[in-house]
This record gives C-alpha cells, structure tokens and sequence, in this order.
C-alpha cells in the first residue's frame, strides 16, 4: 500500500509539472519541476477535498476521483504547451551538459537540493519512531505542533469531519489552514498510518522548498551565488547566540559537539527569540511548507509577467491560486496579495484586473469563514487599536522600558541584531546598493519593510511571539537580498570576500548549531505516548463513533475533544 501512496504523490508532483504551463510565462524546466511539486499538491488537495466534502469521508474514491480532475487539468497545460515542453527539455539538456565551469551552469541548484535534502531526510526519518517504550518524537516542536496536525489529519481521515471543525475545540469551525493536513488524510485511505502520512506530506514540501527558494532567488537577483547564500541566509537564520557554544566548550570539551546541550536561536532569558525558521515553522508549523513556496512562485510568475509585459493569462493564473491560498496558509494569502498592491501602483496595467479580482473574490469569503470570533488579545496597560496592542519595539519593549526611553534605539537595534544578527544591517545596505542587483530587486523589495515595521509596533496575534508570523516574510524575501550583497562582495576582491564569508558564518552559525541539534535523535527525542497510550487511542478508534467526544483523547484516536490543552492533553 505505501507503493500507492507514493504514485499518488508522484501523480501529484506531474499535476503541479503540468499546471505551470497554464501560467502563461515561461519559465525552464528546473522551475516548472520544483514549482510543480507544490502547485500540484495543492491542486489534489482542494480537487479531491470538494467530494470528500460532498460525502462528509476521505475515501479511495474521493483521492482518486480528485486525483483524476487535477491530472486532467495538467494534461490540459501540456497540451496546450506542447511545443514548449519539448523546448524546455531541449534547453535543460543544453544547459546540463555543459561543463559545470561554464557561466549560467544549474550545479549550484544541485548541490543546494542535495545538502538540504540530506538533512531533510534524516531529520523526517526520526519524526515519529515506534519503539517498545511507546512512540517517540524526534524533536519537542514535533511532540507540541504536530500532535494537532495528528489531531486534524484523523478527523478527516476517520472522523468524517465535513464541513471541518476544529477537533481539540468541537463545535467551532477549524480556522487554521488546514489542507496540509486534508492532503496528509489523502494518504490513509492509501494505505499509510496518521504518522506516516504527515511525514511524508512534510518530506515532498520540505524537499521543494529550497529548490524553489533558490529559483526564486536566481529570477529575483540574476546571480547563481547570490541565489545560493539566499538560501542558506534563511534556512541557517539565528542570532548571535552561538556565543553559549563557547562556555559550553569550556565545561564539556569538544564532547559537547557530539551531543549539543541547547537551542541557540531561542533563549527567553537573554530575549533571544528569533527561533531559526526551520524549527520553528518549516517543521511545526506545515502549512508553512505550502505558504513560503507559494508566496515565492506567485511573485515569480507576477514578477515575470510584469517585466515581460505578459498578457492577461500570468496575472489570472496567480490571482486564481491566490485565491484558494487562505485555506493553505492564511499569512501567505496576505502577502502575496499586499505586496503585488503596491507593485501594481508603480505598474499600471489593466491585467492587474485579472490578478486581484479572483485573489479577493476567492480569498476573501473564505478568509471571513476562518475568522475566529473574537479578538482575545489581552493588553493590560498597553493602549491599544480596535483590540490590537500597541507595542514599540516588540519583545525589546521590556528592554527600553528597563532602561529607559531615550535608550530605545540601542535596545531596539541590539534586541534585532541580538535575535537575527546581520540579517537587519545587510538589508539596510541592500536597500542602499541597489545598483549591486542587475534587475533592481530591492525597490521591489522596499514594501516588506512595512511587513517589519507595523509587528514592530502592533501586536497583531494573541501571543505577542507570533508576531513573527509577520516577521518571517520579511525575513524570506529579506534573505534574497542579503544574498546579493554577500555575493556582490565576493566578486569586489579577495579581502571583501573573506569579509562576505565571515558575514555568512555569523548569519548562519547559530541555525547550523540548532539544526544539527534538533537532528540529533539521542539529545532531541521525546516520548510522545507510551504503549498504552497507542492502545487507547486505537481502541477508541475502532470502538466508538466518529463524532464521539472525548474529554482527553484526540490525537492518535481521530476523535474530537472537548477540553484538550495544548500540549498536553491534545497529545493524545
């Protein structure tokens, strides 16, 4: 049964293949393969959901029956292109076989899949491992955020959850992005465990997203290594924590680099907080796995039309995946709806028309239906906006406030440098040598600082932390131009080059130490049910009714609660 699972995502990957070409912008082969392993997904996804919810269960019917409608539409792409898809081929084939030394050769794209795909794969591998001991979880942010992906993916797969409710909080509708997990449902039916489905939804996403990451670079800067430090500016993202490492040295020798001893991107009681984006999104938080790719292809396939002065069929195509975006990643949807807003008003077009009529219309009503209720921030003596508080400096407010007024600038700037170390100072020199960038990208760039400086004065999530939701968008596309400055130094000289490389280790060297933490299984593993627990919720799964409400079990038994706690109780 798992060889069905994996056709099914193969047959998913050739949709997305196929579906770039309805774009209507052209795009090489490299782009249409790693873009596709997303829009693919997404477009099985909402496919097979429409008959799932038509019939309130997740059948072998509804994947297949969706499965066929989203291949139909990427053979419609293919056979509408065909000539260009042979053309495609013929100039990846050029472009390959040239010797790796020659200008514009992809190795870089290579050696970026292959180095984060070697960590990818080990560090999934360990997501959830079964021993006598009960199950374990490979790292806490896997014990914590995916115990509620567990919870949701069951209450598709099982619980026949139609139209979807949130099942740690039944009777509410679910206004999370929940279609990574819908897609992770699709694969039960096929043959894969709850576990094994969300590692592998997790495993195909995580795998792309350096790939499009990078592609999206390389359109953004022109610049193979420009793209390439991009890449690694993000994934690698951290503060300047890794100066425990040293007093860690001192007391456990070089041991203590078998065995890391702690995170060194988050530390609440020094106020580092900049939790590098890996851990704290691509893996927890997996909706994130659609939401960065999809931002990043949308501004592609826009940015493409725009310069190429496309018509009518790029802006369609990207307002109409905007528009189901919501239900993938709500954050995204914003992003890739507000920043086109303002290239559109440096680049009056009457196709802009064609972008943000099916963006709003789609996205819109389905936004209003995942809104919660009420606004439950909490503000105390803070002032607030229409229940939003009002912070200056975000989680450097303590600081200034300690130290006083006059001293907000230091503490403002320290706080940043501190949690994100040159990732802010480089922009700020982006922004200012914009002639390093062939096509100009930080004035496109330029309205994501609002993406920095609003969060840093409101808080506009519940838990002031996930202002960070806001944050790392900044810090995605942010990234592609810190990439370019470090790659416009390389190229000045030899000096400037080792300036650029001793820049990169002090972006990079406190994610590198938290990555190869978190995938270490003996340091990060944690129990996440002992064997009974396993039985428990098995038994209430075969022995109850799929809308049967628990009281604690709602994870592994696919079935809702009425009190679960994160992450304690919902762990179950």
């Amino acid at each position: 049964m798992e060889l069905a699972a994996a056709f099914f995502l193969v047959a998913c990957a050739a949709t997305g293949f196929g579906v770039t070409y309805l774009s209507g912008v052209a795009l090489k082969l490299e782009e249409r393969l790693a873009f596709g392993v997303v829009l693919g997904p997404m477009l099985v996804a909402a496919a097979t959901f429409l008959p799932s919810l038509a019939v309130r269960d997740v059948t072998v019917g509804t994947v297949l029956g969706g499965l066929a409608v989203a291949l139909g539409a990427g053979a419609v792409g293919l056979l509408l292109d065909r000539g260009l898809m042979v053309a495609d081929w013929r100039d990846a084939r050029r472009r390959w076989l040239r010797p790796w030394r020659a200008p514009g050769h992809p190795w870089p794209l290579l050696a970026v899949v292959v180095v984060c795909g070697a960590w990818t794969i080990h560090f999934l591998h360990q997501a959830y491992v079964y021993t006598p001991a009960g199950l374990y979880s490979g790292y806490i942010n896997i014990w914590g955020d995916w115990a509620a992906h567990l919870s949701f993916t069951g209450s598709f797969a099982y619980g026949h959850n139609f139209p979807p409710e949130y099942p740690i909080d039944t009777g509410h509708r679910m206004g999370y992005p929940f279609m990574i997990d819908f897609l992770a449902a699709d694969l039960v039916p096929l043959g894969l465990s709850l576990t094994q489905s969300i590692t592998a939804t997790s495993a195909m996403l995580g795998l792309a997203f350096p790939a499009v990451l990078y592609l999206a670079a390389l359109r953004f800067t022109a610049g193979r290594a420009a793209s390439t430090m991009a890449v690694f500016v993000f994934l690698l993202s951290g503060g300047l924590g890794f100066v425990y490492l040293i007093s860690d040295l001192q007391h456990g020798g070089l041991a203590v680099l078998a065995h890391l001893p702690r995170e060194y991107t988050l530390n609440r009681d020094v106020n580092l907080q900049w939790l590098n984006p890996v851990l704290a999104y691509l893996v927890p938080q997996r909706s994130t796995l659609f939401g960065f790719s999809l931002v990043l292809i949308l501004l592609v396939v826009i940015w493409i039309a725009i310069r190429q002065e496309s018509g009518w069929r790029p802006f369609v195509f990207a307002g109409v995946v905007a528009g189901l975006m919501p239900v993938f990643h709500v954050h995204a949807y914003g992003t890739v709806v507000a920043l086109p807003a303002f290239w559109a008003v440096f680049n009056l077009r009457r196709q802009w028309l064609g972008f943000f009529i099916p963006a709003l219309v789609i996205g819109v009503p389905v936004v209003l239906w995942m809104l919660p209720p009420d606004n439950t921030s909490v503000c105390g003596d803070l002032a607030a906006i229409y229940g939003f508080c009002i912070q200056p400096g975000w989680l450097s407010f303590t600081d200034w406030q300690r130290n006083g007024v006059w001293l907000f600038g230091f503490d403002f700037g320290g706080f940043w440098i501190w949690n994100t170390s040159l990732l802010l100072p480089l922009l700020i020199v982006g922004q200012a040598l914009g002639r390093w960038f062939p096509t100009a990208f930080p004035k496109w760039f330029a309205p994501m600082w609002l993406w920095f400086v609003v969060p840093n004065i409101v808080v506009l999530q519940p838990w002031p932390w996930d202002n960070t939701k806001f944050f790392v968008f900044w810090a995605l596309l942010g990234s592609v131009v810190v990439g370019g400055v470090l790659a416009g130094l390389l190229r000045l000289g030899p000096l400037t080059a080792v300036v650029a490389v001793a820049m990169m280790v002090l972006l990079g060297l406190s994610g590198a130490l938290d990555l190869a933490r978190a995938s270490d299984f003996d340091q990060s593993k944690v129990l996440f049910t002992d064997p009974g627990g396993i039985k428990v919720a098995d038994w209430v799964r075969r022995n109850t009714r799929a809308r049967w409400c628990s009281r604690t079990v709602a994870s592994t038994s696919a079935r809702p609660s009425s009190r679960a706690r994160w992450p304690f109780d919902r762990r179950w």
